[in-house]
C-alpha cells in the first residue's frame, strides 16, 4: 500500500506540535481528571523532535496490503496466507481507538505458527480489513450500510471463501456478531473478546453473577463512559478539535490506552512511545478521527443492525482489564457458547498486549469447527 504523506504534511504536523497552545495546568491530579499534562507534553515533544515517521512508514508499507472495491467502498485489507494449506480462513476485526495494525502480530501467529514455535499444521489464512472510516479505508458513503455485509462480500465474492471463521473485540465484536447472525451458513464460528447484551430478558431470571456484572457495567459507564456518550450523541462537535490539534488527538487516544489496558497505571509497560505515536500519526495523516466516531453515532441513532441471536459456535475470551467481564450465563442468553476462557492478564487491546494468549485460544477453537 502506498501510504506516504507529503513532506509538507509531515512538516505541518511538526509545526502544529511545536506550536501547541497548552491548557493551563491544574493543581496536580495526575490521571484522575484525564490525560496527565506532563506525560502528554513529553510525548508531544518526542513526536515533534525525535519520532522516526519514515521508519514506521516503511514498516507499514512492507505489510501484505490489498484492496477491493466492495459496493461503493474501496476497502483496504491485509492478507496473511497460511504456511500450511487446508485450515479454515478467518477474518479479524479491531476495535476503537485502534487500526488494522493492532492485529498484525496476531495474524502472523495464526498464519505462520512455526515462526512462533507452534505447530504449522494449525496455520490458517488471515484477512484483516481496515474498518471504513478508520485509517486506511474510506468511510461508507451513506448511513445504513452494514460493515458486516462488506466483510461477507469481501470474504466470499471477492476472495472466494465458501466457509470461514471470524474474530473481533470491541467494535469488532459487534461486527463479528452481526456477521454470524446474518450469514450462519458461511460463518463456521466466531471468537469474541466482548458480547452483545441480550435484547430482552426477564429481570427475575438473572443470576447473582449476572446482577453483579450489570452493576459493574453501570459503574463503568458512570466513571469511564463520557467518551462514548459524546461520540454517540455529538461527535461532530468534538471532531474539529481533534482534527485540528495533533496534541489533542494524542491526548484522546493516550488516555484510553492507559485506562483500558493492563498497565497498572504506567502506559509504557504495555505500549512503547513509537507504538502510541505511530497510532496517532496514522489517525492524523488520514484525518480519520472524526469518521472513526461514526460507528458510535450510527448505533445510537438506530442505523446499525442489532444482535438478536447468534446460533453459530462461539468462543469468548475475556481479558481481566477489558471494559466488561460477563459471566458465561450472560453470554449464553445471546450466543451458542462452546468455549469460555478467562485470561490471566491483558486488557482492551489484547491483540497487542497479549497476542500469544489470544492466538493460542483462537487456534484451539478453530479445529472444533
Amino acid at each position: 500500500m502506498n501510504f506516504a504523506p507529503s513532506h509538507n504534511d509531515v512538516a505541518d504536523l511538526r509545526r502544529r506540535l511545536r506550536d501547541t497552545r497548552w491548557s493551563t495546568p491544574w493543581p496536580s491530579t495526575s490521571w484522575e481528571a484525564g490525560t496527565d499534562h506532563n506525560e502528554l507534553r513529553r510525548l508531544v515533544t518526542y513526536w515533534s523532535e525525535d519520532f522516526d515517521w519514515e521508519a514506521q512508514q516503511r514498516r507499514m508499507a512492507a505489510l501484505p496490503w490489498e484492496t477491493a472495491d466492495i459496493g461503493d467502498v474501496a476497502l483496504t485489507y491485509l492478507r496473511f496466507d497460511a504456511e500450511t494449506k487446508g485450515g479454515l480462513p478467518i477474518v479479524l476485526t479491531n476495535g476503537w481507538p485502534s487500526t488494522a495494525l493492532e492485529l498484525v502480530d496476531l495474524a502472523q501467529r495464526l498464519a505462520t505458527p512455526s515462526q512462533f514455535g507452534k505447530d504449522p499444521d494449525n496455520a490458517v489464512t488471515v484477512i484483516v480489513p481496515a474498518l471504513p472510516g478508520l485509517p486506511f479505508s474510506p468511510q461508507r458513503p451513506t448511513f445504513g450500510e452494514q460493515t458486516h455485509d462488506l466483510w461477507h462480500s469481501l470474504m466470499t465474492d471477492h476472495l472466494g471463501f465458501t466457509r470461514y471463521a471470524a474474530h473481533g473485540g470491541d467494535l469488532g465484536a459487534g461486527i463479528t456478531s452481526r456477521l454470524a447472525q446474518a450469514y450462519p451458513e458461511e460463518v463456521a464460528g466466531i471468537h469474541l473478546l466482548a458480547v452483545a447484551a441480550p435484547r430482552q430478558y426477564d429481570q427475575t431470571t438473572l443470576t447473582t453473577e449476572e446482577r453483579e456484572h450489570l452493576a459493574r457495567v453501570e459503574a463503568w459507564v458512570a466513571a469511564e463512559g463520557a467518551y462514548q456518550h459524546q461520540q454517540q450523541t455529538r461527535p461532530l462537535t468534538l471532531a474539529p478539535a481533534l482534527s485540528d490539534s495533533p496534541a489533542g488527538l494524542l491526548s484522546w487516544i493516550l488516555e484510553k490506552h492507559r485506562a483500558w489496558s493492563d498497565c497498572d497505571g504506567d502506559v509504557s509497560t504495555r505500549f512503547s512511545d513509537d507504538y502510541l505515536i505511530t497510532l496517532a500519526s496514522v489517525y492524523w495523516f488520514t484525518n480519520s478521527i472524526g469518521t472513526s466516531f461514526r460507528p458510535y453515532y450510527e448505533f445510537a441513532a438506530g442505523f446499525t443492525a442489532r444482535v438478536e441471536r447468534v446460533n453459530v459456535p462461539t468462543a469468548l475470551a475475556l481479558f481481566p482489564r477489558d471494559l466488561a467481564s460477563p459471566p458465561r450465563s450472560w453470554a449464553e442468553r445471546t450466543y451458542d457458547v462452546r468455549r469460555f476462557t478467562r485470561m490471566p492478564r491483558g486488557g482492551h487491546f489484547a491483540p497487542h498486549e497479549e497476542p500469544e494468549l489470544l492466538a493460542d485460544d483462537i487456534m484451539e477453537f478453530l479445529p472444533t469447527l
